[in-house]
Formats: structure tokens, sequence, C-alpha cells
């Protein structure tokens, strides 16, 4: 199997550890976020508003996330969106709610 049947990434992490890393980062602030509120993460999944629900936890990720991961990094892929949508919205985009400011760069 290679490395690109498992993630969309998964060659941009391979070649270069600064992807690698952006996905790490992005993997423990949002599993940060669904840890510590694990009612809210039910309950904007039901209601599709998870966003909204969370919205001083995930802009405070958002603004570690643009600290840390160089912008290079951030112009090919946003780790970050991709985490909210895998652990907290199941991979259900409309669970993020309207608010929810879109994936940059747009996918």
């Amino acid at each position: 199997m290679s490395g690109s049947a498992a993630s969309p990434t998964a060659e941009l992490e391979e070649a270069d550890k600064r992807h690698k890393d952006a996905r790490r980062l992005a993997r423990l602030l949002v599993s940060e976020i669904k840890l510590y509120n694990e009612n809210a993460v039910t309950q904007g999944r039901a209601n599709k508003d998870l966003y909204t629900r969370l919205k001083k936890d995930i802009d405070r990720s958002v603004d570690v996330y643009h600290q840390r991961v160089p912008d290079e990094v951030r112009a090919h892929f946003d780790y970050l969106y991709d985490e909210l949508l895998r652990q907290l919205g199941d991979g259900d985009p409309s669970s993020l709610g309207k608010d929810c400011p879109e994936p940059n760069p747009p996918r």
C-alpha cells in the first residue's frame, strides 16, 4: 500500500517534517478540545453547531496553530481544520456549523 492511500497529505508529511509536526500539533489541540468538552461535542454534533459551542477553545487552538506552524506549511493544507472535521465533526462538515471558518487554503 502506498503512503498516499493512507491520507491525502501522507506524501507531504513524509517529505517534510514540518507537515508531520503540523498534523501532530493539530491532533493534539483538537483532542484536548474533545477531551475537556465531551458533552458540548455530543450536543454540537447533534445540533450542527460545534463551532458556536466551542468557539473559545477552537479560536485559541487556531491562534496556537498559527503561531507554531510556518506559513509555507499552512499554505499547502489546513491540518487543524482537517482534525476539527475528523475528530469533532465525525467527518461531517455541516456539524461544524455555518459560522465555522472555512479551511485555508480552501479545499
